[in-house]
């Protein structure tokens, strides 16, 4: 596996070569992630995938109270770091990132163990999910280490290996440790749920490895007459402001579930977590380009370079909705046909992914905006903007979950995510002068007309 570096910040095409090998490896989520998916609702069927999903939804939603936004925090800090000189500031950043991230994952694991009873019994009204629940924190310290550590790996350029950790590394563990189960028939609700946290520890391993090798580069540039720097990092304010961003993120993917999941069936709530995981094939995209362009936002800002950020704003827009089209068109034209694949019985949501494509054609059209504002140090204007848009997602939720079910959670969701990134494009545009959108539109427009001349 190897690592992907960028080019310095100055060059203009480097954001687009790095976010195509970026996205080459990110595509490696689609075998493993969805294998994932594929397996545990081949294996489960609808109903248990509908509690399979509850409890996993819950597990994302608590998990980013254990890393609190430090790992973006540590990002932007090594980032800044690296282009500043700083060497010496990077190993104390990842000690204290490490040792935040772990206290606090500890922290939500005993919580969510100790209230697992109550919440599944008064919250979900079904009392048999109080054990998953309680299997479910087991993955929260190895998740959020392993995020932290990945984290590093970004700061530091390695955005092949972050990505590898953050993303699908985990997954391909599960399949690999899974297939078997499944052949032999035995899978349920609490064997994926111990082999997930099975493979967050695995994961976590590879990563220290590989951040252990990719700092002997610093260590050797410190040694050659870089800055050495023995204050101690500011990790955990900058981690709250950017958390705010993720917690957004957080809740978009998960609270429709776990509304559904208390206002409705396991049924339906199996055919929106399935039309929900088929329309993240476009975060995919967006995440794998945003992985690249997040890191390089920072150091351009440190540089004050703002022509630079707006143009790799704008190529990062570009290169998602380049590859966003086709998969929204295949999502809105053929529904049925691709919730089949996962088995008998989904195609009853096809109507949720289509508004649930529309969402995320949305957001494609805004890639990178919200981390545009967070690594530029704009972050209390980021505070407001995930307010308003959790403020939609729930309000949408509370109206729509119960009257149009696995629909009403799509359309609650799609709305969350397009206010989210028209509100961030807005501000990048007030703050920073930076219009991606305006950008590609002139740059097409004079593109076309140069061809009417000819």
């Amino acid at each position: 596996m190897s690592d992907t570096q960028t080019a310095p910040a100055s060059s203009g095409a480097s954001i687009v070569r790095g976010s195509l090998v970026s996205l080459g490896v990110r595509l490696l989520d689609l075998p493993s992630r969805y294998g994932f998916h594929l397996l545990t609702a081949a294996a489960l069927g609808v109903v248990q995938t509908g509690n399979f999903y509850i409890v996993f939804s819950t597990m994302v939603a608590l998990a980013g109270f254990g890393r609190l936004g430090i790992d973006q925090a540590l990002t932007r800090q090594i980032a800044m770091d690296v282009a500043s000189g700083r060497a010496g500031a990077v190993r104390p950043a990842i000690k204290r990132a490490l040792t935040l991230v772990v206290l606090a994952s500890v922290a939500i694991s005993l919580l969510l163990a100790a209230g697992a009873a109550a919440f599944a019994q008064y919250g979900l009204k079904k009392p048999d999910l109080a054990w998953p629940l309680v299997l479910g924190a087991l993955a929260f310290v190895p998740q959020n280490v392993g995020a932290a550590l990945a984290g590093a790996l970004a700061g530091l350029q390695r955005v092949g290996l972050s990505q590898m950790i953050y993303s699908w590394l985990w997954p391909a563990i599960f399949c690999v440790a899974a297939i078997p189960v499944v052949l032999t028939g035995g899978m349920t609700v609490a064997h994926a749920l111990m082999l997930i946290a099975a493979s967050f520890a695995v994961t976590a391993l590879v990563g220290a490895i590989l951040l252990k090798r990719s700092l002997a580069a610093v260590s050797a540039g410190e040694s050659a007459g870089g800055e050495s720097v023995r204050e101690t990092p500011r990790l955990f304010k900058p981690g709250l402001s950017l958390f705010g961003l993720e917690f957004t993120k957080l809740l978009i993917t998960s609270a429709p579930a776990i509304v559904l999941g208390i206002v409705a069936t396991s049924r339906e709530t199996g055919l929106f977590a399935l039309a929900w995981r088929l329309a993240l094939v476009v975060n995919l995209l967006i995440s794998g380009v945003t992985g690249m362009a997040a890191p390089r936002f920072a150091s351009l800002y440190a540089r004050r370079d703002l022509a630079g950020l707006q143009r790799s704003a704008a190529q990062a827009v570009g290169i998602v909705l380049c590859l966003a089209l086709p998969c929204t068109i295949c999502m809105l034209l053929f529904p049925e046909r691709l919730l089949a694949l996962f088995g008998a019985g989904y195609g009853a949501g096809a109507t949720a992914l289509r508004v649930l494509a529309l969402g995320q054609l949305a957001a494609a059209c805004f890639t990178a905006m919200p981390e545009l504002l967070g690594m530029t140090a704009h972050t209390s204007v980021l505070y407001r903007i995930n307010f308003y848009s959790v403020a939609v997602l729930l309000i949408g939720l509370a109206v729509l979950a119960p009257l149009g079910g696995s629909v009403g959670a799509a359309a609650a969701a799609s709305l969350a995510v397009a206010v989210n990134g028209a509100i961030a494009a807005w501000a990048a545009h007030r703050l920073l002068g930076v219009a991606p959108l305006a950008a590609l539109w002139a740059k097409a427009s004079a593109g076309l007309s140069r061809d009417t001349r000819n």
